[in-house]
């Protein structure tokens, strides 16, 4: 899939910018702590907000991508 292809499909299904930890993790098909794994390893970027993690459409597609 390309990457801009990637980023319309995440926008369109989750309506935002923005994606929860669980929402990657159903993405990329992987549990919660792998994707904290990949964010602790720079695998892939996140922004905390409080005490949330999110991380970006752009940031979930080009992972994928690559």
């Amino acid at each position: 899939m390309h990457l801009t292809d990637c980023i319309e499909y995440l926008k369109g299904k989750y309506g935002g910018l923005l994606l929860n930890k669980k929402e990657v993790a159903k993405e990329l098909r992987r549990s919660p702590a792998t994707i904290d794994r990949l964010r602790k390893t720079g695998h892939i970027k996140a922004k905390k907000i409080g005490n949330e993690v999110f991380f970006t459409v752009d940031e979930v597609a080009r992972f994928i991508a690559a």
